[in-house]
């Protein structure tokens, strides 16, 4: 089972990103991500992993990329461009005394 990831509607997928795992007490952050394509043709795909491990993180769905950033234990920001299908690291870290973790997403 998966906990703690972080979940977004981005071009007609639900996308379900790295999250922590609690197999026997010994669970470990994962930088994994998974979409859902929805309609007729629903299935899970494999999205490429994100370049660090998060849990507990602040996404969001913009102009057909995924935007993550923060999350437990990582200040690292990174942006998932669905046209390029490969995850970019954005150039400054979240500010020391912003904790962005423990957050949520919305889809409006």
């Amino acid at each position: 089972p998966k906990c703690c990831c972080g979940c977004v509607m981005s071009d007609g997928r639900f996308a379900v990103l790295g999250g922590h795992t609690n197999q026997g007490g010994d669970g470990s952050v994962l930088p994994s991500c998974e979409a859902l394509k929805v309609g007729e043709d629903e299935h899970w795909t494999l999205l490429p992993a994100m370049h660090h491990e998060r849990m507990d993180f602040a996404c969001a769905a913009v102009a057909r990329c995924i935007i993550v950033a923060g999350g437990y234990g990582t200040p690292k920001s990174e942006v998932y461009d669905e046209v390029r299908g490969q995850w970019l690291q954005l150039p400054y870290n979240c500010p020391d005394d912003v904790r962005l973790y423990d957050m949520g997403s919305a889809l409006m």
